[in-house]
């Protein structure tokens, strides 16, 4: 590792979790700040493109041409977790004999691992284009949208497949402490996304290329995270692209124990928590979808303060450290600072949520006060939770996480099916406030609690000997 290379203990940031609350308090601030930074100016970008599309396509056609540039919110499994293994090697690079070489070697795999992933994501989307099935597998039934949803969603998903290799200079920032950056970086999609939306509209583009905007921004914004991390680990990356063609000569590290659960997170994630609009539009009509929509795409920013923020304990968690009260006071200290932030940002979705979305609509959607309502229970149940998943990153939670995550998609389609007639749109967001709530946070706190118990050891010190221990 290069000098420009530093880890979290070289840029001032403490990656050790006995240096206390004082710590955990600092990265979150310093990631939620740099989030809470950008957040004007992504937030306002996002409500002008769906303004824009919106003036575009018309509100009917709003709702689908959304669900189908969001088909890559199903899919953050893509990486096959292959992210979560280079943030925790990166982490413990600077903190574990060998964890230079370790890391490199892990980043060879993971690279790799997204080039075959995203290779083969963009071919079955091409396969299920060419078939015509796109239509049909998203719910929407008009024949005369067919041929262009097909080539949109072939489109989408394919500039979705492309930024799965770059996606790991995220990982690599995550793990290194400097996930300010990393958020920083990352705010280059939504600007993208609303200067080619303007582009498209003067150009008088078709109704469904809207639909590329967000992926061609998303992929613009992970090549900047990818530059970023290789002038950050520039020794680490020196050989990278030569070696990633030579799979039998230069062989990579192994990655499936951390993969493979979080692989399985990933995965059952976006089935349970992002398949609302296809729910949606299956159950309900295209403005229900619409509304869905404009509320959706008001309360993800907001929902990404708290998350992003949280990404900052990665290194802090994932570095070895085995001070287990002190371990405990940052995890608690984590949950009290994400949970008020996600509740005081619940406030201020339901307080401002209709006035925003009506600008947004131009003054047609009409989101009801029970979506609204729903969409702030969820924002707190997750911001409660959050602290604890990044916690529970050690291999062996994590495999207890894939569990969790399995019984969440087993109850949370169900009960967004059942709810949605009778409820609306709020249906498919109540179930997930219900479900993430007894399927991950409590069982969640329980585990993180019985991890981070004292020894008996360590009750025998005092808080300053336990910061020294």
């Amino acid at each position: 590792m290069n000098e420009k290379a530093s880890g979290p203990r070289e840029s001032g940031e403490p990656t050790d979790p006995v240096k206390g609350a004082t710590s955990i308090a600092r990265v979150l601030l310093a990631a939620g700040g740099a989030r809470l930074f950008v957040l004007p100016l992504t937030g306002l970008c996002a409500v002008a493109t769906a303004r824009v599309i919106t003036k575009a396509v018309g509100i009917e056609q709003f709702g689908v041409v959304m669900l189908v540039a969001t088909l890559s919110q199903f899919l953050a499994f893509a990486d096959l977790g292959a992210g979560a293994a280079v943030a925790t090697a990166r982490a413990q690079a600077d903190e574990i004999d060998s964890g230079v070489a370790s890391f490199r070697g892990i980043l060879l795999t993971a690279v790799r691992t997204t080039l075959a992933s995203g290779a083969l994501l963009a071919s079955a989307a091409v396969l299920l284009g060419v078939l015509g099935a796109w239509p049909r597998l998203l719910g929407i039934q008009h024949a005369h949208l067919a041929s262009s949803m097909n080539l949109s969603a072939v489109l989408a998903l394919s500039a979705f497949a492309a930024a799965l290799p770059f996606a790991v200079g995220e990982a690599v920032l995550r793990g290194a402490g400097r996930v300010h950056e990393a958020v920083l970086l990352l705010g280059i999609s939504p600007p993208t996304a609303l200067l080619l939306a303007i582009a498209f509209r003067q150009i008088g583009v078709p109704a469904f290329a809207y639909a590329l905007v967000l992926p061609a921004g998303a992929l613009v914004a992970a090549m900047a995270c990818a530059v970023r991390a290789w002038w950050l680990d520039r020794e680490a990356f020196g050989n990278l692209l030569r070696n990633v063609l030579r799979p039998f000569s230069v062989r990579g590290l192994p990655i499936a124990a951390t993969a493979v659960p979080m692989f399985i997170v990933m995965i059952g994630l976006p089935i349970a928590l992002q398949s609302d609009r296809i729910i949606i539009a299956h159950r309900l009509d295209e403005v229900s979808l619409s509304n869905y929509s404009y509320a959706s795409q008001l309360y993800l920013p907001l929902w990404s303060v708290v998350s992003v923020a949280a990404l900052a304990l990665w290194p802090h968690f994932a570095a070895g450290v085995h001070n287990q009260a002190a371990l405990r006071k940052g995890w608690l200290t984590g949950i009290a600072m994400l949970g008020g932030a996600g509740t005081a940002i619940a406030v201020g979705f339901l307080l401002l949520a209709r006035y925003v979305i009506g600008w947004m609509s131009n003054g047609e959607a009409t989101p009801s006060w029970s979506l609204l309502v729903a969409f702030a229970l969820l924002l707190i149940v997750q911001s409660i939770h959050v602290t604890t998943g990044i916690l529970l990153i050690e291999p062996g939670k994590l495999r207890f996480q894939a569990k969790c995550v399995i019984a969440l998609v087993l109850t949370n389609l169900p009960l967004s099916w059942i709810l949605t007639p009778s409820l609306g749109a709020a249906g498919p967001v109540i179930a997930p406030a219900i479900t993430v709530l007894l399927c991950q946070l409590l069982p969640g706190i329980a585990v993180a609690a019985a991890a981070t118990r004292p020894t008996d050891d360590e009750n025998t010190l005092g808080p300053r000997d336990q910061v020294d221990a």
